[in-house]
């Protein structure tokens, strides 16, 4: 499936048009303002990227849920332009969306047979699919008395409804504990093995990055970079680290002169142990032999050598921008 520079504005209240006129100024732009994105059969994107940057927008023109304004939607290389065309990509599309209130006297069983029978299902489908989600011990259960993670689990049925060969995920793992993220990562890899495309929207960026295969970072509606964490990193030039150790005195001042490595010392087993970050380039391999070769002087020799990558969350700062404590959400 493909998106090329697709669009989609946020409807403006009549009140405020008429507002904006009288004071004859235009009102800003919200919502998805250009997104170019691309996934695969058997792949698991991340879709991450602060509040308000657009992502569950996306999502829902994704889903057909909103129209597209301007641009286009591929799928298998062929342009989606008519309605018919729509449906039959609705019709292959899963959305899980980022909030359900899952409530009332019925059961994950009465909520999944009527969802297949409006989509023209046979309603015994519903039995295979919350068994899939691991709900087949809670089917007969009233919606009020499921937790928080069993809510999620019956999102996520609902998703599968008619096997999707799309599935996008918006935040899926919100007030999970741990024991049910788990068991989330390990249904989603299930699905993407079964050749499934699936897009994961989410700002659990540790949770993320321990099963998506690549990123699409997006801010202030636009898609920002995407690809995998390598090339992303690369493009967006993120420092290099290095965790280097060894015996005798600390190298600490002496790299320290350089100003285009940040040294910090770290309180581990050796004589000393230090993370240095390179502002300017990665750490090639010629960079490494030279920086070993200066420290290894005197009674001081190298012990080991260890590049660290990257998380998730650093990347997603240097691509929006977004300072560090403010917990991701999107600046005023």
């Amino acid at each position: 499936m493909e998106m090329e520079k697709v669009q989609h504005l946020y409807p403006i209240p009549r009140a405020v048009i008429a507002a904006a006129k009288r004071r004859k100024k235009s009102m800003p732009k919200r919502g998805v303002i250009e997104a170019s994105l691309r996934i695969e059969s058997g792949s698991i994107v991340g879709l991450v990227g602060p509040n308000g940057a657009g992502k569950s927008t996306l999502m829902s023109i994704m889903a057909g849920i909103l129209p597209v304004q301007n641009g286009m939607i591929r799928s298998n290389g062929n342009a989606v332009r008519s309605e018919e065309e729509r449906v039959n990509l609705r019709s292959r599309i899963g959305l899980m969306p980022e909030r359900v209130a899952w409530s009332g006297p019925a059961t994950p069983l009465d909520v999944i047979q009527r969802l297949c029978i409006i989509r023209g299902l046979p309603k015994e489908n519903a039995e295979t699919i919350l068994e899939r989600v691991g709900l087949s011990s809670r089917a007969r259960d009233r919606l009020s008395s499921l937790s928080q993670g069993m809510r999620q689990r019956l999102s996520l049925g609902a998703s599968l409804i008619g096997d999707p060969e799309i599935l996008l995920l918006d935040e899926p793992m919100n007030g999970l504990d741990p024991v049910a993220q788990n068991a989330f990562r390990t249904m989603i890899r299930e699905m993407a093995e079964r050749g499934k495309a699936i897009i994961v929207s989410s700002h659990q960026l540790n949770e993320l990055e321990r099963f998506v295969e690549s990123i699409a970072i997006m801010n202030h509606g636009k898609i920002v970079t995407q690809g995998s964490f390598t090339s992303v990193e690369h493009d967006l030039g993120v420092g290099q680290r290095l965790l280097i150790s060894g015996i005798g005195p600390s190298p600490a001042s002496s790299i320290s002169e350089n100003p285009l490595i940040t040294v910090t010392e770290l309180d581990e087993e050796g004589d000393w142990c230090l993370r240095l970050t390179r502002h300017d380039q990665t750490w090639s391999q010629d960079l490494r032999a030279a920086l070993i070769e200066r420290i290894n002087v005197g009674s001081t020799r190298v012990a080991s050598v260890e590049r660290i990558p990257p998380d998730l969350e650093e990347i997603l700062r240097t691509a929006t921008g977004i300072s560090e404590g403010i917990n991701l959400q999107e600046e005023e």
